[in-house]
């Protein structure tokens, strides 16, 4: 599996605290089956002249445990806006990871989303799960429609973040509005990967058997391949009988 959402390096956000704390995420990473993560710590004005020291650091250790690193970054809109000119990009791709703010979707913010696009990025947004609700879900259609995509969280979808988000994301997966999921690790006990556990729920849960393998892997190679391909699909939880009898 392919992690493209991570907050693991060290002293530059609210991720893994130090060294020994982000060799033992890197650790259980493995034990699910990561094997590539894209490191995506807060942006802020201090990171760049902090960043490839900081990735070295763990990149080294990750290397050690069998896990290879690239590196990323998660942007406010307001500030990937400021920035777009020198976007730290997924993986050195034309991807970028956008956090908009919880409850705003306005019209202006559809259009700033678009100034992104016009640059020549492709716009993923981050966790629309956690920051949105069942009334914002025609404008992130609109989103869709204009061809940008949505990283959902593991731990939303077994419970992390209780029964609420759970639900808003079985119907964002279901109405064609999850392309990505990726753990939005921050450390190594709360907010851990989850990605082995949503990888079951899923083929527990949906009919597509190809549905994990798109949305926890083959969606995220293409960001590491820089690949227009982005598989995109709506889908349907298995009936009773068939969870029984795990058809």
């Amino acid at each position: 599996m392919t992690d493209i959402h991570c907050h693991l390096m060290v002293g530059v956000d609210d991720g893994a605290k130090d060294l020994d704390e982000a060799k033992e995420m890197i650790k259980l990473a493995k034990k699910e089956g990561i094997n590539e993560i894209i490191v995506t710590p807060h942006f802020t004005s201090r990171l760049k002249s902090l960043y490839h020291t900081k990735f070295e650091e763990i990149q080294k250790i990750a290397l050690e445990e069998g896990v290879m690193l690239y590196r990323g970054c998660e942007y406010k809109l307001q500030d990937a806006i400021s920035q777009k000119n020198d976007i730290i990009t997924l993986a050195g791709s034309d991807y970028v990871l956008v956090e908009i703010a919880s409850g705003i979707l306005a019209e202006y913010v559809l259009n700033q989303v678009y100034q992104l696009k016009l640059c020549g990025y492709e716009v993923i947004i981050a966790h629309p799960e956690r920051s949105f609700e069942k009334k914002d879900v025609e404008k992130l259609i609109r989103l869709r429609d204009m061809n940008v995509y949505f990283q959902l969280t593991a731990g939303s979808f077994v419970g992390l973040f209780g029964r609420r988000v759970q639900k808003f994301s079985e119907e964002l997966l279901e109405r064609g509005l999850c392309h990505f999921i990726a753990s939005d690790a921050h450390d190594s006990s709360a907010r851990k990967f989850y990605l082995k556990e949503v990888k079951r729920y899923l083929l527990s849960n949906y009919r597509e058997k190809e549905l994990s393998d798109v949305l926890l892997f083959q969606n995220a190679q293409s960001i590491l391949k820089n690949s227009e391909i982005i598989n995109i699909f709506t889908t349907s939880k298995k009936n009773l009988f068939e969870r029984m009898f795990n058809r």
